[in-house]
């Protein structure tokens, strides 16, 4: 090869190296005529910030977004093109000969900035530390920036409020779920006629207000006066009024608006490698518009938010799992109304749930009596409840939102009566007792720490029958396998720790549950009692909590469990503390004059 030959052969490599990156190169900055494919990300200069490609949750398309750096759960904070999901394995992001940049999806393109033809252009993007992507241009004036454009997260430094001159907004967007981006239910800005306040809107309602701001905080937010954490402030002049905050550095925080109607600030904890939530508002979130979707009903009382109403399931179990309610439920067993499969079939009944608040967009009949509007809505097949009360009968049509549910010593509510149909009936008498199948193991568990002297004497819950019991003979010994002709209906089944143990550790511990909850509201929460109870049956008493701590971790969903450690299988009580110097024949006193039995906590 001729020395001209390889000089334009390496100028060739020298430009085709600039054009695209190396998926190893470390850079902020994107230069006219470069690129970045689906495996190639931009970082930022101190490497906080990284820009790429993603899919969210299950999904399966693609989206441009920043997150995180240094976080190993990715964190979205900003989304490109969160109405235009991509779905071409050729996705490209470049700068175009007028200056902009554009997503390319196989045959089509999506314009990520706007503006005006910029001949001979020179401009850049470049990736800030502060989680800010900005165009550049060639007097190094910033043209575009994304903290113009916010999504969900609100950042540091970043503005939310309004531009006085051009009328335009700074305002935050919910997702529409956790697996989609796509600008949701709910939105967050400042107070268009310029109060010094913010507003949470569903859709153009108005539902929640932070309070005017009074120099420090705002009145109904009054953790915003976290100094430790961050310097919020409000800005105002001719021009413009926001709000903005800047955030120490030695502090990971983000402030932002679940799909969920709730605006949170959550700080990463680098201890627990984890997000710690600092304060949420609106605090309780069943004032949060339709929070549980379509038929489910939130309670501040039980230790998940939402359940399903008797006669429904999770629209998506994975979904509700995850503490994702926003689906709602969907009905076990259709209605028998317009239903013409037998002449026999029993008609739909309604079930009363008292002290309920009643749904939205309710319908008002001018009828006399309680039973007359019963049958008005029974006669409507797209009827789904009814109340009847000091406003008159009010009906609801198609799915219930917004529902409710207030607890005993609460003076508020209604009775509602729900259409179900009627084999679903005989399913809602026994909710008071599904709860308790739960919780009472768990709570005489922690109260009497499982009462280890007949921890060998319970029946195997994975061999259990309604129709088999354990009788006692005489000497005390126990028969496991007589069946008893007399007591069918066990209210609790008995179970070795041998078997609330190995299932759990091979991570099949949701067989526990009893076959009556086969619809529980949520398996995080099942697997959560479970995890409680053998806490409290370690067999160290120094590493079992107390009860305290058990209200505590049933009580607050969101803290993080510890890991349980064997439990004893022994049929004599032994408490050995673990930084004991103890005898290990048996005795438990150290003075040899005394013998001391220790009872659990």
């Amino acid at each position: 090869m001729t020395t001209r030959k390889r000089f334009c052969h390496l100028v060739s490599l020298l430009l085709f190296s600039f054009q695209n990156f190396d998926a190893a190169t470390v850079t902020d900055s994107i230069k006219p005529g470069q690129s970045i494919t689906s495996s190639q990300t931009i970082i930022s200069a101190a490497g906080k910030f990284e820009l790429g490609f993603f899919s969210p949750g299950s999904s399966t398309n693609y989206f441009m977004g920043i997150w995180y750096k240094k976080i190993p759960v990715r964190t979205v904070v900003w989304v490109a093109n969160r109405d235009f999901p991509l779905t071409s394995p050729s996705r490209i992001l470049t700068i175009n000969k007028e200056g902009n940049l554009v997503i390319l999806d196989g045959g089509t393109s999506y314009l990520v900035s706007e503006l005006s033809s910029i001949k001979n252009s020179t401009t850049s993007a470049t990736l800030l530390d502060s989680g800010n992507l900005v165009l550049i241009g060639s007097n190094s004036d910033v043209l575009w920036q994304s903290f113009d454009y916010p999504s969900d997260t609100y950042l540091s430094e970043m503005k939310l409020g309004n531009n006085k001159k051009t009328g335009k907004a700074w305002t935050l967007t919910s997702w529409r779920s956790e697996d989609d981006p796509a600008p949701g239910a709910f939105s967050m800005k400042m107070d268009p006629g310029n109060s010094p306040q913010l507003f949470i809107m569903q859709g153009s309602e108005r539902y929640w207000t932070s309070g005017l701001w009074n120099g420090g905080t705002f009145t109904r937010v009054p953790e915003t006066r976290l100094g430790y954490i961050y310097n919020f402030r409000y800005v105002t002049n001719q021009n413009e009024s926001y709000f903005i905050f800047n955030l120490y550095d030695t502090i990971i925080s983000r402030v932002f608006l679940g799909f969920s109607g709730q605006i949170k600030l959550q700080a990463w904890m680098e201890n627990s490698q984890e997000w710690k939530l600092f304060w949420a508002r609106p605090k309780p979130q069943c004032n949060a518009y339709a929070s549980c979707g379509a038929f489910g009903s939130c309670s501040h009382d039980t230790l998940a938010l939402c359940e399903c109403m008797p006669g429904f399931e999770p629209q998506s179990s994975n979904d509700w799992n995850l503490s994702d309610w926003s689906g709602g439920c969907v009905r076990r067993t259709h209605l028998q109304c317009g239903i013409n499969n037998s002449i026999n079939a029993e008609k739909d009944r309604f079930l009363l749930r008292p002290k309920m608040r009643l749904p939205v967009m309710p319908q008002s009949l001018g009828v006399g009596s309680a039973e007359d509007c019963e049958l008005a809505c029974l006669n409507n097949c797209s009827c789904t409840a009814y109340a009847y009360g000091g406003g008159g009968c009010s009906i609801w049509i198609g799915d219930l939102l917004n529902l409710q549910q207030f607890s005993d010593d609460e003076n508020a509510g209604s009775d509602l009566y729900l259409r179900l149909a009627a084999s679903e009936l005989s399913h809602s008498k026994g909710n008071k007792r599904k709860l308790w199948a739960i919780v009472t193991p768990v709570v005489a568990l922690c109260s009497d720490h499982a009462s280890l002297g007949d921890v060998g004497t319970g029946q195997d819950l994975l061999l259990f029958d309604m129709g088999i019991c354990i009788e006692e003979t005489k000497n005390g010994a126990s028969n496991e396998n007589k069946i008893c002709e007399v007591k069918k209906d066990a209210e609790l089944p008995l179970f070795s720790f041998a078997s609330a143990w190995e299932l759990w550790k091979g991570d099949r511990a949701l067989e526990l549950i009893d076959p009556m909850l086969c619809f529980p509201p949520s398996m995080t929460m099942m697997l959560r009692y479970i995890n409680v109870g053998l806490l409290c049956v370690q067999e160290n008493a120094a590493d079992r909590p107390t009860m305290s701590d058990v209200v505590s971790m049933l009580s607050n969903e969101l803290s993080p469990l510890p890991t349980p450690n064997q439990p004893p299988f022994l049929a004599e009580r032994s408490v050995i503390e673990a930084n004991s110097h103890m005898n290990r024949t048996g005795a438990c006193s150290l003075n040899g004059v005394t013998i001391s039995l220790m009872e659990a906590r």
